[in-house]
């Protein structure tokens, strides 16, 4: 079992610097860097450090508990984001109640359960922060005194914490590296507003033919059709990672090899993508990280620690299909 005395020799720094930030007392916030926290609690990760906190809660009359709202499970993207929220968890001695695709009285009848509790908290993802009732409902949690972190999300809900990840730039990202690969025309197949206006900023001029679509097979084919009777060097930003991987289908059931003359590039890296012949270029998203800094900006609202909302970059993995 690793100890703090060891953390303290990976980092660098004393046992009661690494002791304020891995065992803080409740209702205080430890005078440490925030720099200094961040590596404390990055090597307590690596380290696979596993606080006693079942036996401070114990000790306490508390039991803790973090549930963690998120859409289907069968979402192949999902399983970063489980694996960042387990292990960030893990690291800091919360056990997670997981959620998966559930209904709204579910998620009320842990918001009532949970309330008045100080050692609890939620992390939801955004597909409960558009309904007006549960908006209500977070406002009246937070109201008294419960914690809350949105996860994946671009704004804040009553003045909820999020962290998220710039869509915006990732467009720019795929736009930027299109250009780069000679791209004179460009179709775009996504249903969200930030990446397409992440990529439309990227282009030099209105005078590149830019035509957005939507995410049909219909659609598809229409696009297919004009690559194969075009002899320019064209561009296919695919917004998501399933819809690139059905243009990859199509485009090789017409003839036309992905990487050539046509460039396809997708978004979120699915674990597909990389196992395709061409490969598929991707913008990918950090959502791993994203969820362990999401459990970690949730502890520091249970301890009543100053938190803010972060907004993640993604980044571009470079493959055949450009």
């Amino acid at each position: 079992m690793v100890t703090l005395s060891e953390i303290a020799a990976a980092t660098g720094f004393s046992i009661p610097v690494v002791s304020r930030v891995l065992n803080p007392p409740s209702g205080s916030y430890p005078k440490v860097a925030a720099s200094t926290r961040a590596l404390i609690l990055s090597t307590a990760r690596k380290m696979n450090y596993r606080p006693n906190r079942q036996a401070e809660f114990l000790k306490r009359g508390r039991s803790p508990v973090i549930g963690v709202f998120l859409p289907d499970y069968r979402n192949s993207l999902i399983t970063d984001i489980v694996m960042g929220l387990s292990e960030a968890a893990q690291s800091l001695g919360f056990p997670l109640s997981f959620f998966f695709k559930t209904s709204f009285e579910s998620y009320r009848k842990f918001i009532d359960e949970t309330r008045g509790r100080r050692n609890c908290g939620v992390i939801t993802y955004p597909h409960f922060q558009v309904d007006k009732d549960a908006v209500e409902l977070i406002a009246h949690y937070c109201k008294h005194g419960g914690k809350m972190v949105l996860l994946n999300s671009h704004v804040s809900v009553c003045g909820v914490p999020y962290v998220g990840i710039d869509d915006e730039h990732g467009g720019r990202l795929a736009a930027k590296h299109l250009l780069a690969r000679g791209c004179e025309e460009f179709f775009i197949f996504s249903q969200l507003p930030q990446r397409l206006d992440g990529f439309r900023q990227e282009l030099p001029s209105e005078c590149i033919p830019c035509q957005e679509f939507e995410e049909n097979d219909e659609d598809f084919q229409q696009v297919v059709q004009y690559c194969l009777q075009s002899d320019k060097c064209i561009g296919i930003f695919a917004g998501a990672g399933r819809v690139a991987a059905r243009l990859h289908s199509m485009l090789l059931l017409a003839g036309l090899v992905p990487g050539q003359r046509i460039k396809l590039l997708g978004y979120d890296d699915l674990y597909l993508s990389s196992h395709l012949s061409p490969a598929i270029c991707n913008v990918s998203q950090p959502f791993q990280q994203a969820a362990a800094l999401a459990v970690e900006k949730l502890v520091d609202c249970i301890y009543d620690r100053p938190v803010k909302s972060e907004m993640l970059k993604p980044s571009l993995v470079f493959r055949e299909t450009t």
